[in-house]
């Protein structure tokens, strides 16, 4: 478990510092970090408030966190700040998979 979490820090700190390209850089970083802590973070409101069973609870997590980082994508495209970024979706879809992940083996 602590390999995991020493690769999970060296990514992050090589995305960091990387300028910013199509799959480097901090904006990726925050995309799977950010989705990572919201899928666990979604896990546990939904297994320790709303009282669902384990799989109700994955479901919900990955269902919302996918929802909000598809969300986030299309308001920056309708609002043209930056364009559809599928390299930002693919950062979220392993973020939701390191979360579950995490719940897997912390909970």
């Amino acid at each position: 478990m602590k390999l995991v979490f020493l690769i999970f820090l060296i990514f992050i700190l090589i995305c960091s510092l990387q300028a910013d390209s199509k799959w480097l850089g901090k904006d990726k970083a925050l995309h799977f970090t950010g989705s990572a802590f919201i899928t666990y973070w979604n896990y546990g409101v939904s297994k320790d408030i709303m009282n669902n069973t384990k799989d109700e609870s994955i479901y919900f997590a990955v269902s919302f966190t996918a929802l909000l980082g598809a969300g986030k994508e299309f308001g920056d495209k309708k609002t043209k700040k930056t364009n559809w970024g599928w390299q930002d979706i693919t950062y979220n879809i392993v973020g939701i998979a390191f979360g579950i992940f995490l719940i897997n083996n912390m909970r």
